[in-house]
């Protein structure tokens, strides 16, 4: 975590910085005694979690939390207090937690397990509507393949592909009415059809599996494979060999 500490008293930020130093997973990127400097560089030192006490006579932590968020809406602020009441307050503000003076590893280790789970979970939900995104695009049909043939833009469904194939560092889409170069390289056609029944089967071919026709051995334990409607064969490499047979249960 990128963490960044406030405090106007300096004996009391020293003290915080020397206990957060103590956790592997604590990067502090920036320390001050005043929080108007600090927001002059914010921007640029792009802090995940910042620790700030909430009585500042330069600028209290209310105000501080309402300049951060206009700036960074999804950072994590913590307030250290030596007030009690000030809880409110900081809750007021969506502050994470706060933390008492004087301050102890014990309640510095507890609030940053509360960070932990925070961002353990706002992650997995990214990943799940990324790939619930994804799933409504697949089963709504949204994702089309561009590609290009005599200076001509083409709108092709991802079933309608035999192959990609690498040539001269460009890549070719293969499908049985022609052949479309693309933008992008190679690794990103995989992960983007991989959705839709693609697979890599070599440094320099995608495959569309759904278009397979036939599938035969060749030397060094290697195979080609010939692909609907397609004249060219493909081959598969021996560092793909073992996935392709368990996909296709051969």
């Amino acid at each position: 975590m990128r963490v960044m500490i406030l405090d106007d008293e300096q004996l009391i930020l020293n003290h915080l910085k020397e206990i957060l130093s103590q956790f592997e997973d604590i990067d502090i990127v920036y320390e001050s005694t005043s929080p108007r400097e600090a927001l002059k560089h914010f921007d640029e030192i792009n802090p995940e979690v910042v620790f700030a006490d909430i009585a500042m006579p330069e600028m209290n932590g209310v105000e501080l939390a309402e300049r951060i968020f206009e700036m960074r809406p999804a950072v994590k602020l913590v307030f250290v207090t030596a007030y009690e009441q000030y809880a409110i307050e900081a809750f007021r503000v969506n502050a994470v937690d706060y933390v008492l003076k004087p301050i102890t590893t014990s309640k510095i280790s507890n609030t940053l397990n509360k960070l932990r789970k925070i961002g353990l979970g706002e992650k997995k939900e990214a990943e799940k509507k990324e790939s619930e995104k994804k799933e409504s695009e697949k089963k709504e049909g949204i994702f089309r393949i561009i590609g290009t043939q005599n200076n001509r833009f083409y709108i092709i469904r991802p079933e309608e592909g035999a192959f990609i194939k690498t040539v001269a560092r460009e890549q070719i889409l293969v499908t049985a009415k022609g052949e479309y170069t693309l933008k992008n390289s190679l690794s990103y056609w995989e992960e983007k059809l991989k959705p839709y029944g693609w697979f890599r089967c070599h440094k320099g071919f995608l495959i569309n599996l759904n278009e397979i026709e036939e599938v035969y051995p060749m030397f060094n334990y290697t195979y080609n494979i010939r692909m609907k409607g397609v004249d060219e064969e493909v081959l598969v490499s021996r560092t793909y060999v073992k996935e392709f047979k368990e996909i296709l249960n051969m």
